[in-house]
């Protein structure tokens, strides 16, 4: 039976990876396959060997590395899941494939939880404590006041080192509803009994101008925009083109993005916002190049920056970044470089130049009727100087740590650091590590998991 394919639509989205609460991402688009529905008995079934013959069909045609894929890998006794991964050459971190919830909850943004993200300052400040790093906006615990920087110190009325020795943390964190204890950045313990709801998520976490009131380090004449940024969400594209106006607006000079746990989301959102960072010199020149696998070459793209009536003139763009900055957010800095001093601040980026399209199945059914959304490795993603070369991450000019001991604010040692820098031409040095906060033997190192962020955008 012969195959044919519908035009893709692009999207930035994000496979899950192990980091503080926090995804990776990548370019995606929606490709359907024309295919049948139903395996040799005529019955649907996830594991059943047509959903094995649409994956090679679709590995065969879009994968990145379709002449590398190992040969001869047997569909009998084997899972759709272990099947896929089969598929993928050695060198790929990045394909994933999600079932149905996930990916409604990804494109909808719609989640339920206690919205809460957490991490460990482990790097520097030596601490194996586990705090907020941000809040949901509209969630459970953002109603009840928790902040970033709260430190979680019981659930249930134990304590969290207990938890994690016991390796009981995850399953008790994850009940629908259950009783924390938090000590609060002032040093107060706060108890609450929470449950968990279904709310929609913002992209736009938190925004902020600065001024010599604020930060008494600036110049009278320094407005700084600041703008924690968690996804490019096509959902939420609004948020933060209508933050970026009302920045323009105010006059700002200088601007600081937040993107340390923004895993990545929709390409029309990334290059919209490319089009009103990007200064005037840049205007009409290409921002991005989608480079495929030789089948695909055809359908290489290139996307111009446009600027508008909205577009900032900035002095200076600061990139806020870490471990969970991914793909989208990598995309920006990378491909705005070639036209304007991008200042990164904080740890090493992910590493995710390359992009993946979103391959629904069963195909021609409604969103909430599907099984699986595979995304292979597609394209990698090529600045004007057709340049992608941060497989392993980008390493940031001024190499800081996340103070998770500080709410988003002057004091928080990354913000305050663009801040000093802007108001003086220098970076302050490092913050001193308390020893109280070194308690190395006394800790465990955890990982935190979390479903996949991002959004999709069909043509």
């Amino acid at each position: 039976m012969k195959r044919t394919f519908r035009k893709p639509a692009l999207i930035l989205s994000a496979a899950a990876v192990v980091l503080p609460f926090i995804l990776s991402s990548c370019i995606t688009g929606i490709i359907l396959l024309a295919t049948k529905d139903k395996d040799d008995n005529g019955k649907m079934g996830k594991d059943s060997l047509v959903v094995k013959e649409f994956i090679d069909q679709m590995m065969n045609g879009y994968y990145y590395w379709e002449d590398q894929m190992p040969s001869s890998v047997s569909k009998k006794n084997i899972s759709v899941e272990k099947y896929f991964s089969s598929k993928l050459i050695t060198k790929d971190r990045w394909s994933w494939m999600m079932n149905r919830e996930s990916y409604l909850s990804m494109s909808t943004g719609i989640s339920t939880s206690y919205g809460f993200h957490l991490s460990q300052p482990i790097e520097y400040y030596k601490s194996y404590q586990v705090f907020i790093s941000y809040v949901d906006k509209n969630s459970p615990l953002a109603v009840a006041g928790v902040t970033r920087g709260y430190e979680l110190t019981h659930i249930a009325g134990t304590d969290v080192p207990t938890l994690i020795k016991n390796n009981s943390f995850y399953s008790e964190i994850a009940k629908q509803s259950n009783r924390f204890t938090f000590k609060s950045t002032s040093g107060e313990s706060v108890e609450l009994n929470l449950r968990q709801t279904t709310f929609v998520s913002n992209s736009v976490t938190l925004t902020k101008t600065y001024t010599q009131a604020d930060a008494a380090i600036l110049q009278p004449t320094d407005k700084v925009g600041y703008i924690l940024y968690t996804m490019f969400n096509l959902n939420m594209k609004n948020e933060i083109l209508n933050t970026l106006q009302q920045m323009k607006q105010q006059g700002v000079t200088d601007l600081i993005i937040d993107l340390r746990y923004n895993g990545g989301g929709d390409l029309s959102v990334c290059h919209d916002i490319a089009n009103l960072l990007a200064p005037a010199s840049a205007d009409g020149k290409l921002f991005l190049k989608l480079s495929h696998n030789k089948q695909q070459q055809h359908t290489d793209t290139e996307y111009a920056i446009k600027r508008n009536g909205n577009s900032l003139n900035l002095n200076r763009l600061f990139i806020i970044t870490g471990s969970g900055t991914a793909s989208s957010s990598e995309c920006i800095i990378n491909c705005l470089s070639p036209y304007m001093n991008i200042l990164t601040i904080g740890s090493k980026t992910y590493g995710k130049p390359n992009g993946m399209y979103v391959f629904l199945y069963p195909q021609h059914v409604a969103d909430s009727q599907i099984d699986y959304a595979f995304m292979p490795v597609s394209f990698y993603c090529l600045n004007a100087n057709g340049k992608a070369d941060y497989d392993n991450g980008i390493t940031p000019q001024e190499y800081r740590y996340d103070d998770l001991f500080h709410d988003f604010s002057p004091q928080e040692d990354l913000i305050g650091a663009c801040l000093s820098y802007i108001g003086t031409g220098f970076y302050p040095p490092l913050p001193a590590v308390s020893t109280t906060k070194a308690n190395l033997s006394a800790g465990q190192k955890i990982e935190f998991k979390e479903s996949f962020k991002g959004a999709y955008l069909r043509k």
